[in-house]
């Protein structure tokens, strides 16, 4: 039988920031650990950030924020960016400590990014808009860049944060709060975040939740499904198990 489901855009996996394309559900208050840039391509949105609502066509959220996304009808771009990440410290100078701000958004720029329908586009029309509204990436210290480097390698089932910080000379107290000072995250949310990141990443129609959270590193089912809805108010399989959203892997998304 031929699947009629409609399709409702188009999810792209890089190693280290997702992105949706396409017409969005509304959802409500959650805390990304990722930075989260948000455009309307043909419209303007609601955005709800700590509570207070304002409707924009481009912003950014700082990481670690309580947002919720109403977008109505507007084709939507939302790229989800790693805290560590090249293209949020890019953007990280336009919030001057702020939790979020409104970024232009040239329309030659809207219009190329709304065809974007593979991986290559996409990337090219994002690194126009960052040079276009962004700066000079503010400086990540090398030693958490390191620690983010690993925690991405290995996806360790505990956060061991006495072994971390042996790794890069440093006390435990001093690199957890270096790491937050850096990141604007604690290092178990990012641990969760690479984990959760995984799980997206791997998930393929027919696989139970209790396997995914087997191989993305939870504890367990439960421990994957509190996770999901903290971070992103929704389960992989409402983007990736409904057919609704077709996925394009970019790149090995770990």
């Amino acid at each position: 039988m031929t699947d009629t489901t409609p399709v409702s855009g188009t999810l792209f996996l890089w190693h280290d920031r997702w992105m949706l394309l396409g017409h969005l559900p509304a959802n409500k208050t959650h805390r990304h650990v990722s930075a989260s840039l948000l455009l309307g391509l043909d419209g303007d949105f609601e955005l709800e950030v700590e509570g207070e609502r304002r409707l924009t066509r481009a912003a950014v959220v700082a990481p670690d924020v309580a947002q919720a996304l109403n977008p109505g009808q507007t084709t939507m771009l939302v790229a989800q960016l790693d805290p560590d990440s090249d293209a949020w410290r890019r953007l990280a100078g336009t919030l001057a400590g702020r939790p979020s701000a409104d970024l232009p958004l040239p329309e030659r720029l809207a219009r190329a990014l709304a065809r974007s329908n593979d991986c290559g586009a996409l990337s090219g029309n994002m690194a126009q808009l960052l040079t276009a509204t962004g700066a000079s990436p503010l400086p990540l210290d090398a030693r958490v860049a390191d620690i983010c480097n690993y925690l991405r390698e290995t996806l360790p089932e505990k956060l061991d944060a006495t072994a971390l910080a042996a790794r890069v000379g440093l006390s435990a107290s001093r690199l957890t709060h270096l790491f937050r000072e850096q990141t604007g995250v604690t290092l178990r949310r990012f641990l969760l975040y690479l984990k959760i990141t995984r799980a997206v990443a791997r998930w393929e129609p027919g696989m139970t939740l209790s396997t995914l959270a087997a191989e993305a590193g939870f504890y367990d089912q439960p421990h994957l499904v509190r996770t999901a809805r903290d971070m992103f108010d929704a389960l992989p399989s409402v983007y990736i198990g409904t057919g609704q959203f077709r996925i394009c892997r970019c790149a090995a998304a770990h």
